[in-house]
């Protein structure tokens, strides 16, 4: 009958659960590179272990950019130190919480082809994006306004 079907909106493409897997294997690979380092006294500059230049702002213009710190954020979560990952750049701390809550939802839904507690949405993904942005902004002015 016309009517019978009914469309499951937690219920998730093929394609899309694939892609989620592939996702949660590349941000788990990131954290495990993150937890491999050991986080710069100085605050910022982690990101060098990997062989990355120093980041262009406090190397030419002496004053450190939003995403300096985050690399050390990570990698200060990822050996456990809660505080020194929020001090040294809560937006790196946001973004690396929600990567270790992510690997598992990904993949768990990628498994099961419906999603895993709440679905992921557009609206859902800007307001994190806009979150995010926001607090790393506030944080970098800040530290750079208090400092």
């Amino acid at each position: 009958m016309k009517g019978d079907f009914v469309h499951d909106p937690l219920k998730i493409p093929r394609f899309f659960r694939c892609v989620l897997a592939v996702a949660s294997l590349i941000v788990a690979s990131v954290l495990v590179i993150a937890a491999t380092l050991e986080p710069s006294r100085k605050g910022m500059g982690t990101h060098e272990q990997l062989g990355l230049s120093p980041c262009y702002f406090p190397e030419r213009l002496g004053v450190p950019c939003p995403a300096c710190g985050m690399t050390t954020s990570w990698a200060h979560l990822m050996k456990g130190n809660v505080r020194a990952s929020a001090e040294v750049n809560l937006g790196g701390f946001m973004l690396c919480v929600t990567c270790l809550l992510c690997v598992p939802w990904f993949m768990l839904s990628a498994i099961k082809g419906r999603w895993i507690l709440m679905r992921m949405t557009d609206g859902r993904i800007l307001v994190f994006l806009v979150s995010w942005l926001l607090v790393t902004m506030a944080d970098w002015l800040l530290r750079r306004l208090l400092i």
